[in-house]
């Protein structure tokens, strides 16, 4: 068997061979595709209505598809702004809505407060070292850099940080949320927190701005989520 499979690997090896050196080349016409040259004796009526036929046709279906873009932006526009426009109305009207603004700004203010307050206190901390200074005047002066320097920080830190933050949380908006969804859900949810307000504020006892905030974050993480689990199937 195996010198009856070595002769048939021989007999191929022997054809291959014979293949490669008796080879010869057939040239055989083929049509290529060249540029319309243009022909003075052709009539080309015919060709050249059609042209302008397509190019008006184009042009008026173009000018169309303007003309509806534009109806639809400037539609949604006034949906948009009319939803709004009552719903901060009814805002404006609502006592409980109102008094959780003015307390979720008031906290946030205390808040602020309390952070400048502890920054003071480490900084003051920190400035005690000059009191092993023997110099007053350069104790003085050590001290007042010392306060200075850490406030500064710890509130410039603070505020990079938020600004960051800020920024970090509009490009996630733009690239996972920039859409009418989004504009949809903002104002529903808005419009939801201001007219079931007090229903809201019976079964829980939380404050309503910080709800609607706390609803674009989850939303927010949902959408990007969704967004980066489609796009990852898609390689699957």
């Amino acid at each position: 068997m195996i010198g009856e499979y070595q002769n048939k690997i021989r007999c191929l090896t022997q054809q291959r061979d014979y293949a490669r050196t008796h080879q010869k080349i057939v040239e055989i016409p083929v049509e290529k595709p060249v540029l319309y040259e243009k022909c003075e004796s052709c009539d080309r009526t015919a060709y050249q209505n059609e042209k302008a036929k397509y190019g008006t046709q184009k042009e008026r279906l173009a000018g169309q598809y303007k003309a509806k873009t534009v109806m639809f932006q400037t539609t949604l526009f006034l949906l948009a702004w009319y939803s709004l426009t009552t719903t901060l109305f009814q805002a404006v009207q609502s006592d409980v809505f109102l008094s959780d603004c003015k307390s979720f700004f008031h906290d946030a203010a205390s808040f602020l407060q309390t952070f400048v307050g502890w920054t003071i206190d480490a900084g003051q901390s920190v400035a005690q070292i000059s009191t092993k200074i023997p110099n007053p005047f350069i104790a003085g002066m050590v001290y007042w850099l010392f306060l200075i320097l850490v406030v500064g920080i710890c509130v410039a830190g603070t505020g990079i940080l938020a600004i960051l933050i800020e920024i970090k949380v509009i490009e996630l908006y733009k690239k996972n949320c920039w859409d009418v969804i989004t504009l949809l859900m903002i104002l529903t949810s808005t419009a939801v927190i201001i007219y079931f307000g007090e229903a809201i504020k019976k079964a829980l006892s939380v404050n309503l701005l910080l709800l609607f905030v706390l609803s674009q974050g989850v939303y927010l993480g949902i959408r990007c989520y969704l967004k980066n689990r489609l796009g990852t199937k898609q390689y699957w």
